[in-house]
């Protein structure tokens, strides 16, 4: 069995659409039946993922390395101006390996395999990936226009209202960004199911 473990319930929602997408397409051996949604561990937030002692870790490491066989961390690096902590990619994976050190879980776990960290967060990735749709000229100027960067510091309000208007597809999954993290899910659940 594979495990992916997110931040939140968005990052989960995304993951769940491009497995499927990845299913539909034959890129990943799963069976029919399959539900995404066990597969995928919500900590809360990004300094609870982080946090070697959150209470979801005991129960994880319970399974890691008798069900649990490979694992996939996924989550925002945040704002690179915002260097503390644990935002922006050097610190983000500083984090992520302590974290690691101190589960001590007795599987492999290669940072370049089983790790993906966002530039930036979610939100501005996947709006990044519509600019080649002619509405992201609007997106963009109604990020600038209503000062949403001043309001709230991130592009979570903008991402909300694309996938508002546009469900379906929500994203350009065909867009070479997604190449990484396709790649690293398509070998996660190699073998499995």
């Amino acid at each position: 069995m594979v495990m992916i473990i997110v931040e939140g319930n968005d990052d989960k929602n995304f993951l769940v659409t491009l497995l499927n997408d990845l299913k539909k397409k034959n890129e990943i051996n799963v069976s029919d039946s399959i539900n995404f949604n066990n597969y995928i561990e919500v900590m809360g937030s990004k300094s609870k993922l982080l946090n070697y002692e959150h209470s979801k870790y005991q129960k994880l490491s319970m399974k890691i390395g008798n069900d649990v066989q490979k694992v996939l961390f996924m989550f925002d690096c945040d704002f690179e101006e915002d260097d503390q902590n644990c935002n922006g990619i050097q610190k983000s994976e500083e984090c992520f390996d302590v974290l690691l050190k101190n589960l001590e879980w007795d599987i492999e776990i290669d940072k370049s395999k089983h790790l993906h960290i966002f530039d930036k967060n979610l939100d501005y990735f996947l709006l990044e990936t519509i600019n080649t749709k002619e509405c992201y000229e609007c997106f963009d100027k109604l990020v600038k226009c209503l000062e949403v960067e001043n309001l709230k510091p991130n592009k979570k309000p903008i991402a909300n209202l694309y996938r508002d208007l546009y469900p379906y597809p929500q994203f350009a999954f065909e867009d070479n960004r997604f190449n990484p993290l396709k790649q690293k899910l398509k070998n996660l659940f190699e073998g499995n199911e």
